[in-house]
């Protein structure tokens, strides 16, 4: 087997057999031949795992691509077997990057620069063609559009507080400004059933 690019794969609670990597690593071939030439460091990771408090569907595989840009590319699928949660979760993670590719693909035929997608301008553009054989599932593909700008006051609280507020408003996460770094910051839940909280670094400029 000849794959264009290295897959990495980790565990966590299951034991990876030579038939599971092989499987693994066939079933990316795919994403490798069209996508490789986006890829940072043509790298791909591949996390199995077997998450305990799920009842039925306990088998997890999460995959993250960094892609040239800074852009991350991350899908996770549970399914009762690990074979299937691999299937699963490459085919979510191809309708994701060809969405991806095709934004850039329909910017340069408009003339639009693709530095906002963090590329810098004499990339090949060749990299973002898409290919005939996967095109037609993406021909009627229309960029998503922002049709609501939701404003809301932001109190200083606690995350603790947070945490109570976000199983109160019955969404997926709760935004707030964190009273102890004066920073915004987002508590989510997890798929553990506990949370996690989201917070930005000050990033540095150097002059």
């Amino acid at each position: 087997m000849n794959t264009t690019a290295p897959t990495l794969i980790e565990t966590s609670n299951i034991d990876i057999t030579p038939a599971i990597k092989e499987y693994a690593e066939s079933k990316l071939e795919r994403v490798h031949k069209h996508f490789d030439s986006l890829i940072q460091n043509h790298q791909i990771k591949v996390v199995l795992s077997v998450v305990k408090n799920h009842k039925s569907n306990n088998q997890k595989a999460e995959i993250t691509i960094n892609l040239k840009g800074g852009h991350v590319i991350r899908s996770h699928s549970f399914e009762d077997n690990v074979y299937a949660a691999i299937d699963t979760v490459i085919d979510k993670l191809e309708r994701q990057l060809r969405k991806f590719k095709t934004r850039i693909y329909n910017r340069i035929h408009r003339g639009k620069s693709i530095k906002t997608f963090g590329f810098e301008e004499d990339l090949d553009s060749t990299a973002f063609e898409v290919p005939e054989e996967i095109a037609e599932d993406v021909k009627d593909y229309s960029e998503p559009k922002i049709i609501k700008t939701k404003r809301f006051k932001m109190e200083p609280m606690d995350p603790q507080d947070a945490v109570e507020c976000l199983a109160d408003c019955g969404h997926n996460f709760y935004m707030f400004l964190n009273i102890y770094s004066n920073k915004i910051a987002v508590v989510y839940q997890r798929e553990d059933g506990d949370y996690g909280l989201i917070e930005p670094e000050t990033l540095q400029v150097d002059n």
